[in-house]
């Protein structure tokens, strides 16, 4: 009985010393990097400089976040143009066996925004020299258009 007592006083020390101390405590990073604890700061950032595959990933990413910052939403929209080919899943579920663009994917990522998109996705529309671009922004704009007909749509 007593080596059961001095056990259970040792796990108990043990268990304390543990929690004092902070073991397994998260409250400081050993990086300085200054990233929020979601991850957009690291998202906006592989929109800005990653790779196509990246960019999707991260355009989609940030879609399924709440409301973004315009300056974001404006980076998205730069890359309607761009007709690089990536792999959409790896970062989503997707049926088809469809080869999508990154200039698609970011459509389809400011569909998910929703009506903040529609000002920058216009402006597209009237100014941009890229066809691909024009026409990602009137396919995202009309799919707008259906999901305020019907919310459930994306």
């Amino acid at each position: 009985m007593e080596t059961a007592k001095r056990a259970a006083i040792m796990m108990f020390v043990a268990v304390l010393m543990l929690t004092s101390t902070g073991f397994g405590s998260k409250k400081c990073r050993p990086t300085g990097r200054a990233e929020s604890d979601d991850g957009t700061a690291q998202r906006i950032n592989l929109i800005k400089s990653g790779s196509a595959q990246q960019k999707a990933a991260a355009a989609f990413w940030l879609s399924k976040q709440g409301s973004l910052d315009v300056s974001i939403i404006n980076s998205l929209v730069d890359l309607l143009g761009d007709k690089t080919v990536v792999d959409s899943s790896q970062y989503r579920y997707i049926v088809a066996e469809h080869k999508s663009t990154l200039g698609e994917e970011v459509a389809l990522a400011l569909v998910r925004i929703g009506p903040p998109s529609i000002p920058p996705l216009i402006h597209v529309l009237k100014t941009s020299p890229l066809p691909e671009a024009r026409k990602n922004a009137a396919r995202a704009l009309g799919a707008l258009h259906e999901n305020e007909a019907d919310p459930n749509t994306v």
